[in-house]
């Protein structure tokens, strides 16, 4: 998917006069948004930034180490041997050896010869990381100035962390323009550099610069304009962290300080062999405890009680990216974890005081947001035609921000009606789910309006199901309403080669809360991945027949 970017100047930390500019410069071709205001606290935002930047370049995906200088000894070495056992027996060895020798030599003037284009190639390598963002941040943060917070969002490089760091209002001072709304800005290494020489003793203004709509209207030259060819996975693994965010979680509080034990406990110990997971115990009305596996090493959070009417133990994995906080934990005053499940994500909420920065972790880390599992099929509830998801975008974007029952109202519509027409707006990257205050936002995630037809299927499984149900391979053999208001469903899905049996439950609101199916998919992955394509095509019979 193609977008444009274009920007007046580069964005950039200024130190003249006595006092510290931070100028972000906002994309042109978005609407106009733009803040003017001081900062009241610069280093604790400094340190945030960082922490969102450390977010942007993480990749701990897998890679295989270069094993070439240890195979070319290995292959030297070798003929070596040869050479002895051959001279043994003949003086073809000896002649061998004087072969080899030469080569080696040959092989020192080769490097020699080479070795000025081998540091040119390493310095164009080293230029191409700092200077041509696109090859390795996907797109620019977003930002968004918003009544009560001036938020940045970030996707990680390997896609499977996801950062929001929120600057609330009260930690500017002496605000003097803003315009509300959404746009990219342009964010180098050299800004990040320049950002760590932020200090207390210069007062600090943060601009999200208005000048440069004026460049625009004028027609002068702008510093750059690009176009980006954005992943579908990377615009996907927005849309599902929406989806996840409202979703159930089970929540509770930590200290700083525990957090802190778990990441020194994970830089001590190297672990070999699974289970590589963080279990949390819950038990109501007691202290939260912890396992890290393999080792069996428990903890106790003797300051955090979990407060839930129900005991759960929950597992998660990808915790080495939990190393992502740690610049953060001696500025935090209390750290929220919200889980969605054993093997699904979860998001730690770092309480900054006047700044909050939340981090949200796929199910684990080779599994990206984008693959991580179909959220927005497990959130179920009443159905909203074009016209009511405009009538809710339309009273959001007059307010900005608001919870299901103040939109409910403001739009003049029922909660379940707004509800979905929220999840509609979500799923189309303008509207997202704020898991700290519980509210909606505006947010537009793009200038260009998404091409939701490259966005319609998340994985194959999903484009199987649908092709189930149109194929009418699908029955819907017994729904049971339960006392509490949520359903049971059963029913059989015909294979090419034998027939599946999925069943599940949805709770009153219609998300999915249990779900089993006898397929091969379901018995590896249970619910981590998202449900198998019988699952979801039994749920959409089930949604299309309501």
């Amino acid at each position: 998917m193609q977008f444009q970017q274009t920007y007046a100047r580069p964005s950039a930390v200024s130190n003249t006069g006595g006092k510290t500019v931070v100028r972000f410069a906002p994309d042109l071709g978005r609407e106009p948004t733009f803040f003017q205001g001081k900062m009241a606290d610069p280093l604790l935002y400094r340190d945030a930034m960082c922490a969102l930047r450390d977010v942007v370049v993480s990749d701990l995906n897998y890679k295989p180490k270069d094993h070439s200088v240890y195979q070319a000894w290995v292959q030297q070495q070798y003929l070596i041997d040869i050479a002895d056992v051959v001279a043994k027996k003949s003086s073809i060895g000896t002649q061998m050896k004087e072969i080899q020798s030469q080569l080696q030599v040959l092989e020192r003037r080769r490097d020699q010869r080479m070795g000025d284009f081998y540091k040119a190639q390493q310095r164009y390598f080293d230029y191409l990381y700092k200077h041509d963002k696109t090859a390795w941040w996907v797109l620019d943060p977003v930002i968004t100035v918003a009544p009560d917070q001036v938020f940045f969002e970030a996707f990680s490089l390997d896609e499977s962390s996801y950062g929001r760091l929120a600057v609330q209002e009260h930690a500017f001072t002496d605000v003097r323009e803003y315009q509300y709304g959404t746009t990219n800005i342009d964010f180098s290494d050299s800004l990040y550099d320049e950002l760590q020489r932020m200090r207390t003793y210069r007062p600090t203004d943060f601009q999200i610069d208005p000048s440069g709509f004026t460049v625009e209207t004028e027609g002068r030259d702008v510093y750059k304009e690009q176009k980006i060819d954005v992943p579908a996975s990377w615009i996907r693994g927005f849309l599902q962290v929406q989806s996840a965010m409202s979703m159930p979680v089970t929540s509770f509080d930590v200290e700083p300080i525990d957090l802190y034990n778990i990441l020194n406990f994970l830089r001590k110990n190297r672990e070999r062999k699974s289970p590589r997971s963080l279990r949390f115990i819950l038990r109501p009305g007691e202290p939260v405890q912890l396992v890290i596996e393999p080792w069996n090493e428990e903890l106790t959070f003797s300051g955090s009680i979990y407060e839930g009417n129900e005991s759960k133990e929950i597992r998660t994995w990808g915790r080495r990216r939990l190393f992502l906080l740690e610049r953060l934990l001696p500025l935090s005053r209390r750290i929220t974890i919200h889980l969605l499940g054993t093997g699904l994500p979860s998001f730690y909420v770092a309480d900054l005081g006047p700044l909050s920065f939340t981090l949200g972790l796929s199910g684990w880390t080779r599994n990206d947001w984008a693959g991580a599992g179909n959220f927005d099929l497990l959130l179920g509830g009443a159905k909203a035609n074009p016209r009511e998801s405009a009538r809710v975008h339309a009273h959001l974007k007059a307010k900005q921000l608001g919870t299901v029952d103040q939109l409910a109202n403001g739009a003049g519509m029922e909660t379940d009606v707004a509800v979905a027409a929220l999840r509609q707006l979500c799923s189309a990257g303008r509207v997202m789910f704020d898991l700290e205050t519980g509210k909606y936002r505006l947010r537009e995630l793009t200038r260009e309006p998404l091409p939701l037809e490259q966005l319609q299927y998340a994985n194959p499984r999903e484009e199987k199901a649908n092709r189930l149900l149109q194929e009418g391979r699908v029955s819907l053999d017994s729904r049971l309403t339960l006392s509490d208001g949520g359903v049971d469903l059963e029913g059989k899905v015909e294979g090419r080669s034998r027939t599946f049996q999925p069943s599940l439950s949805l709770d009153r609101d219609g998300r999915m809360v249990r779900a089993r199916c006898s397929c091969w998919f379901y018995k590896q992955n249970r619910l981590m991945q998202g449900p198998c394509e019988h699952i979801m095509a039994l749920l959409l019979d089930h949604r299309s027949r309501n």
